[in-house]
């Protein structure tokens, strides 16, 4: 007869024994189906000690060489108001993506005879690479698709720069010249330049040496190009002039020395207070120059029937003055440009002269620059902040050699002798990347027509500008 009472007490300590073994795998954080069972895992503990020590020594190893992987080897995406960029962790590899539109209006006043056409435009529209490789090697490619529906290469070039105080250009560029001329487009106070930037090279191919000294107090430009002639960029021709090549051997030097001489004094009302030289030389022959009134009327054409060419020296002499202090801004500048030309057999120096002057007001409060306003509020109408505004005023002439007449360099119907514009514009800033500007020009001239003086020109041009 079984025993009914010892069957019992065989189930309680089987039942008992179940529970204690698998409390103690609940507790035992180490066991799993990968382990020894609970059986054999006294014997093994020593061993899981020593195993776990090894994977959290390992583990720290790993995380202390992470991060110079990451700084080897990653790559970061970054985009806001400056564009888009991509850069390495260190920064000595970046490539940067912008660009520049603006789309304009130009409207001609009191233009009773129809000379000029009033026109909805885009002026300027250029996708925009910039990069930086090995930390000191930095490039620019900027062509513009608006150049009368030609495609223009205006900037193209190549920096190696591994000091701030020598720096070296090569490729497609600004020549150093020209206070306004050198100025970034997007950051122009007017809608287009004056007169000044019309008596030096827009663009030029060669090499350049550059660089600041005395903490930014002082620097420097000196080039070294194929030379070309004024204003030789010409986008409202057929064919845009670019002065992608060159034909003949004489070449052009140019030499710029700006300076801030109280740039790092204590004298806030003088830090802002810019002086800036410049000249260039060349010996050779080139294209006939493009002169433009503020409403880019040709004011200048060579008379196509005597054939007059530059050809001989060219010389430019330019000197300008600039001073920004809290919410003001001025800058003055004058060039001369004195070209030999030639008509058949004779030659004859002609010398041109263009100067400016202008004042502006940031009405907002922000700081006015040479590189442009940035609103401290952005355009937001639903906080109430509608960015900066700025207001102008400028004053420009334009002074043609008179032997242009009298030795047949031109006619009277194809060149004024001489042009004096006032102008008055408006700038809002919207944000860093959109503004809108509207300027009023009014220009007077003397000769210009086949008897007599072209009639005065009255133009607005507003602009709206987007870059990033």
């Amino acid at each position: 007869m079984v025993d009914i009472g010892s069957r019992k007490r065989n189930w309680e300590a089987v039942v008992l024994a179940f529970v204690v073994v698998s409390l103690r795998g609940l507790l035992n954080k180490g066991w799993s189906e990968d382990l020894p069972s609970p059986a054999t895992a006294g014997q093994h503990e020593s061993n899981d000690v020593e195993q776990r020590l090894r994977i959290l020594e390992r583990k720290r190893e790993v995380s202390s060489e992470e991060p110079v992987v990451k700084g080897n080897e990653a790559a970061f995406l970054k985009a806001d108001k400056d564009g888009f960029q991509i850069q390495s962790a260190d920064k000595n590899f970046v490539l940067k993506i912008r660009a520049l539109l603006q789309s304009d209006s130009r409207f001609f006043m009191d233009d009773k005879a129809g000379n000029q056409t009033d026109t909805f435009l885009i002026r300027r529209a250029r996708p925009i690479l910039e990069g930086t490789l090995f930390g000191y090697t930095r490039f620019r490619l900027a062509p513009d698709l608006a150049s009368n529906g030609k495609t223009t290469l205006f900037d193209a070039y190549l920096d190696v720069a591994p000091w701030t105080f020598a720096k070296l250009r090569i490729g497609k560029f600004k020549p150093p010249i020209g206070l306004e001329h050198l100025q970034s487009d997007e950051n122009l106070t007017f809608a287009e330049r004056a007169f000044p930037s019309l008596l030096v090279p827009s663009r030029d191919t060669g090499i350049q040496l550059f660089g600041d000294v005395l903490n930014g107090a002082l620097n420097y430009g000196a080039s070294f190009t194929n030379g070309t002639g004024d204003n030789n960029v010409n986008t409202s021709a057929s064919a845009p002039v670019t002065a992608d090549s060159d034909a003949n051997d004489g070449k052009e030097g140019a030499l710029r020395i700006a300076a801030k001489p109280f740039k790092n004094g204590e004298r806030a009302l003088l830090q802002g207070l810019g002086l800036g030289l410049a000249g260039s030389y060349a010996k050779e022959a080139g294209g006939a120059p493009t002169y433009v009134s503020p409403g880019q009327i040709s004011v200048f054409a060579a008379a196509a029937a005597n054939t007059p060419i530059p050809d001989g020296e060219h010389v430019r002499i330019a000197a300008d003055l600039n001073w920004y202090h809290r919410l003001l801004g001025f800058y003055s500048e004058w060039v001369q440009s004195s070209q030999v030309w030639r008509v058949g057999p004779v030659r004859s120096r002609i010398v041109n002269q263009a100067w400016q002057v202008a004042v502006s007001c940031v009405l907002t409060g922000e700081g006015a620059d040479y590189s442009g306003v940035k609103p401290r509020k952005t355009f937001d109408p639903r906080k109430g902040t509608w960015g900066a505004f700025e207001v102008a005023s400028r004053y420009q002439v334009l002074y043609l050699d008179p032997d242009n007449f009298t030795q047949n360099v031109v006619t009277s119907a194809g060149a004024v002798q001489r042009a004096s514009a006032f102008g008055i514009g408006l700038n809002w800033y919207l944000n860093n990347n959109l503004r809108f500007t509207t300027d009023y020009d009014q220009t007077t001239f003397n000769k210009g027509a086949a008897s007599g003086d072209r009639p005065n020109e009255k133009v607005m041009i507003s602009r709206w500008q987007l870059v990033f």
